[in-house]
Parts: C-alpha cells; sequence; structure tokens
C-alpha cells in the first residue's frame, strides 16, 4: 500500500472514529476509485451502507464478492441491487459484465441490450454488444448493434469502420465501402470487392510511418500485385513485409498462394507447411512438408522439418529416419550428433558408433573394455558349447 492511499486510510479510520459517517464514506470511495480491489475499504463500506443505503450495501458487497472470484455471488447481490432500483445504469453494466466473466454470454447480450434502450448513449455498452455477439458467431446480429451505434453518435468514426469490418467479414463489400473511413480498411475492402485499380489509388495516398502501418501496407500492396496476377512482384513485397516484422502465418500463407500462382507446387507445399507449422496445426504442418518431400526427396531444409516435427511428436524412430536422409545428403555435423547421441541412449552402440559415438575409454585398455571383450568371448565360447552339444546327439 502507497503512503497516500495509507494516508487516507488513516483519515477515513479517524473519520469512523468521530462518528463523521458521511465523511468517511467518502474517503473509503476515494481509496476505491484508486485501488478497486481494496478490501478493507470494500468491507467498511459494506458496513456503513447497511443501515443507510441497501442499494449501495449490495454493489458492494457484489464488489467484494468479485474481488474473492465469488461471481455467482456477486450475480445475485447485483440483481437484489436492481430490485431496488430498476433504473440504475451502472448496476446494470456491472450485471451485464459480470454475466460475461461467468461465460454467461447470452444473458450478457440480454442485459447490454436492455442498457443501449434504457440509456442509448452509453458507448461501452455498444462495444461491449458487438463483441459478445462477434463471439458468438452472430455478426448478423453485430452488424444491427454497430447501425444502432452509427446512427446515434453519427460523428464517430470508430463505429463507421467498425461496421464496415463486419460487413467486410460477411463479404457485403458495397455496404462496407458505404461506411469505411480507414485506409487500410478501405484498400482491404476494394482489393476483395476486385476493384484493383481503385484499392492501388487508396495506397498510393498513404504515407505509413510507423513500422506496423509499413507492415500493414505491405500486405495490401502484396495483394494487390496478386490480384493482378503479378506474383514476382507479390512475392517482393512481402518478403519485404517480412524484413520489417518477421515471418508469421499471413507471410507464408500469401507466400504459397504466390507459388501456386506460379506453379511452383514444391514451394507452395513448403510455405504451406511453415503456415501451419506458424499457427501450431504441427500434424497439418507434417501433411505439408511431406508433400514437399515427395516433391523433391533432396531439401535439406524440409527434411530437417520433418525430423524435428516428428520428434516434437513423440515420433523418434521417424524423426530419426529424416535425420539419417539429412546426414547422408551431405554429412551434416548436427545431425550426426542427434543421431550418435539418439542410439547410445537406446543402448544401441554399434549404430551409436556409425555416427561417432564412441563409448567412453572403449579404444582404451581398461578393465571396462576387457569386460566388453570377455563378455564377447563367453558369448561366442557358450554358441560354440551348444552346437556341439547338438552334434554329438
Amino acid at each position: 500500500m502507497t503512503q497516500d492511499l495509507q494516508d487516507i486510510h488513516n483519515q477515513a479510520s479517524d473519520a469512523m472514529a468521530d462518528g463523521d459517517k458521511e465523511k468517511a464514506i467518502e474517503l473509503y470511495n476515494e481509496i476505491l476509485t484508486i485501488a478497486p480491489t481494496d478490501e478493507i475499504a470494500l468491507g467498511q463500506l459494506m458496513d456503513l451502507y447497511f443501515e443507510t443505503d441497501k442499494f449501495q450495501y449490495y454493489l458492494m458487497r457484489a464488489n467484494y464478492n468479485v474481488v474473492n472470484q465469488k461471481f455467482e455471488h456477486a450475480i445475485n447481490d447485483t440483481k437484489k441491487a436492481l430490485n431496488l432500483n430498476a433504473d440504475s445504469i451502472e448496476a446494470r453494466i456491472k450485471l451485464a459484465r459480470l454475466y460475461r466473466v461467468a461465460n454467461k454470454n447470452l444473458k450478457s447480450i440480454d442485459e447490454f441490450n436492455k442498457i443501449i434502450e434504457l440509456a442509448p448513449d452509453t458507448k461501452e455498452s455498444y462495444l461491449e454488444l458487438i463483441d459478445l455477439y462477434i463471439i458468438e458467431d452472430a455478426k448478423e446480429s453485430a452488424v444491427g448493434i454497430a447501425k444502432k451505434a452509427v446512427d446515434e453518435f453519427s460523428d464517430d468514426i470508430g463505429f463507421k469502420n467498425i461496421l464496415a469490418k463486419l460487413y467486410y467479414d460477411l463479404a457485403s463489400y458495397e455496404e462496407a465501402l458505404k461506411f469505411v473511413t480507414d485506409r487500410n480498411l478501405k484498400a482491404k475492402i476494394l482489393l476483395q470487392a476486385g476493384k484493383n485499380e481503385e484499392a492501388k489509388a487508396v495506397l498510393d495516398e498513404m504515407k505509413p510511418q510507423i513500422k506496423e502501418e509499413k507492415a500493414a501496407y505491405k500486405l495490401l500492396l502484396a495483394e494487390y500485385f496478386y490480384n493482378k496476377n503479378e506474383y514476382n512482384e507479390a512475392l517482393n513485397v512481402v518478403n519485404e513485409y517480412i524484413n520489417l516484422i518477421g515471418p508469421s502465418a499471413v507471410s507464408f500463407q500469401m507466400k504459397a498462394l504466390c507459388y501456386e500462382g506460379l506453379n511452383d507446387e514444391f514451394m507452395a507445399a513448403v510455405n504451406f507447411g511453415y503456415m501451419k507449422k506458424a499457427q501450431n496445426k504441427n500434424d497439418e504442418a507434417i501433411v505439408e512438408f511431406n508433400h514437399a518431400h515427395s516433391l523433391n526427396k533432396k531439401d535439406k531444409n524440409v527434411l530437417i522439418e520433418l525430423a524435428n516435427l516428428y520428434m516434437g511428436l513423440g515420433e523418434k524412430y521417424t524423426a530419426m529416419d529424416f535425420w539419417n536422409a539429412v546426414y547422408e545428403l551431405d554429412g551434416d555435423s548436427h545431425a550426426k550428433t542427434v543421431l550418435g547421441d539418439f542410439y547410445f541412449s537406446e543402448g544401441d552402440y554399434r549404430m551409436a558408433e556409425k555416427y561417432g559415438k564412441v563409448r567412453e575409454g572403449k579404444e582404451s585398455p581398461n578393465a571396462e573394455n576387457k569386460a566388453y571383450a570377455e563378455a564377447d568371448e563367453e558369448d561366442e565360447g557358450f554358441l560354440n558349447k551348444i552346437i556341439n552339444f547338438f552334434s554329438k546327439k
């Protein structure tokens, strides 16, 4: 607790001792504006409101239960507060958010709909309601709320772009273009609508300044070249994008599509493999890299990717087959070490020796080596005894 917060606590305690409840309430509420989870302040306010303001008492108790992760209790307390004051927007927003935290999205949606009917000027309620509809895969409903928001806040370009993005997601490009103001989004919509030259005009107007804006611009420019079937130009721009912010699933996907356009099936499969890997879909990545391997058995990078992916899935022997293919390709030292260590750990010393992993001191005349030699001789002698025994029968 900071000194300032401790000072307010001390003042609130003094006010309580003096019987000045109004001052104490004011000070404890001030504490909550600084530290909303302060249990002492919440507990004191519950006591102070219990006799004087049951509505506030239930809200404080709801907050106290939230701090202690008792969301069902908090929901019940907020409902009790609303029974005392059904018109409280503060309580309704609290209840709607509590339903969401408790994974009761449909009930949260109902509450937010009530809120925008009772108080149509609460911007946050529209945003949260749109988000909930998207989570519930009800984008048509999200569009309806976004349209209400655009009507209510006609000067707010944020809501216009939200509505445009929703229309874009629903492939209603003409509708999206009626509302969009963001240049990036407008270019994206135009490209998807097949209006390539209009999109290029928007892109030419853009002057991205920061790295993230430049990266977004590069992707849109790559999409423009892709739509124009200028695949090599698109690849060059994607590589510029990668140089800005590094490789990603979307950059690998774009490269794969460009290679498909160039009829390069091998490179398309490789990049689809990297895309799936970037998405942590390793089973699907293996399918793509195996396809690439079937087209080019000698590509070292593909062999290494398959070796690592199979190892990650626990298929050790399949992984070693690929590491062996890497080793046989050019005597790769890392592959040799991996193979030697693996077979040594498996107790297959003959295979381990093939890859340069020798038992410690094997080449030196010491007791351990003598024991190995004697065991070999004893085994051979025992086998001869058995052969001789059956030969006498």
